[in-house]
């Protein structure tokens, strides 16, 4: 699907989808919800695992959060969920950092977010 310069490369059932905006400067992907845009990257990969995120979570709202605070929802989350999140906002190593883990293991939570919204996708028909 194609809009102007932004072409969705990922669509989930709950209207949650990934676009890639071509840009003269880098390239940009967002992650926009049936309300409009909830967040934008600078590669494809983030926002993909962002809007994994999200659908596994069932949603999350950053407003007030801070540059480094984290949502209530993540929050309360499991810790593959908050590894991911910090993950995806900041970097693995930082994640790593912040759970006093292996990147390895990082890796492997960010890994079952990825697993969890994939099993998720295919029980409710979606396409992502």
């Amino acid at each position: 699907m194609n809009d102007g310069d932004e072409t969705v490369i990922e669509a989930y059932d709950d209207g949650l989808r990934v676009v890639h905006e071509e840009r003269v400067r880098p390239d940009a992907y967002h992650v926009d919800g049936p309300d409009g845009r909830i967040a934008s990257f600078e590669i494809p990969a983030a926002a993909r695992l962002y809007a994994d995120l999200y659908a596994v979570t069932g949603g999350f709202d950053e407003k007030e959060t801070g540059r480094r605070g984290v949502p209530p929802t993540i929050a309360r989350a499991d810790e593959e969920v908050r590894i991911t999140y910090l993950a995806v906002r900041f970097s693995l190593p930082y994640a790593a950092r912040a759970f006093e883990v292996d990147e390895s293991a990082a890796r492997e939570a960010v890994d079952s977010v990825h697993a969890r919204a994939a099993e998720l996708r295919s029980r409710d028909g979606g396409n992502g």
